[in-house]
């Protein structure tokens, strides 16, 4: 399991998370749904290292995350094509390397107008998991990532609101609304 406990993260004068908890199971593929990408990416900088850690834990089986487990990409690091059964190639130095990273974040790269990237990017996503890989999916559209996630987590106000399993996905359009239009 990949465990957040506790975390603050800071921009200059800006806190983009504060007490940020929540999990996600090993094996899974797991969408993560916020209205705005530049909140998205500063979630998933917060794994790889690239974005500063105020304070609080990321764990990865009980340890530490070692940053260099986890691979990065976002639409402009995808290759055309030619990998759906191979490991994803991790972008090194202007060069493209074959690594077998534990976890694999991808930031926005699904376009719901882009049927047939997305159904190649869908691929190559469900040969990592059947690899035994952690994926973690950005989207600001959450039609893109119902039809690829086997967990929905929104991300909201600097914190996690709800995790919903694939198997409750026929709630998720209306914890969406409360979210967006809360009831006072």
């Amino acid at each position: 399991m990949i465990a957040l406990e506790n975390i603050t993260s800071q921009r200059g004068d800006e806190i983009s998370f504060t007490n940020l908890n929540t999990s996600f199971e090993i094996g899974f593929i797991h969408g993560i749904w916020n209205e705005t990408d530049n909140v998205n990416t500063a979630f998933l900088k917060l794994l790889t290292g690239n974005a500063p850690l105020g304070q609080g834990t990321i764990r990865y089986k009980g340890v530490s995350l070692d940053h260099a487990d986890v691979a990065y990409y976002n639409k402009a690091d995808m290759p055309g094509s030619g990998f759906e059964n191979e490991l994803v190639p991790y972008q090194y130095d202007n060069k493209y390397e074959y690594n077998n990273k534990l976890v694999y974040l991808f930031d926005n790269i699904f376009g719901s107008a882009d049927m047939r990237s997305l159904v190649h990017l869908y691929k190559m996503v469900l040969s990592l998991k059947k690899m035994g890989r952690t994926i973690l999916i950005t989207s600001t559209d959450h039609r893109a990532l119902l039809a690829s996630t086997d967990f929905f987590h929104i991300l909201s106000k600097g914190a996690f609101q709800a995790k919903i399993h694939f198997r409750q996905y026929d709630l998720l359009d209306g914890v969406i609304m409360q979210m967006q239009h809360p009831q006072p």
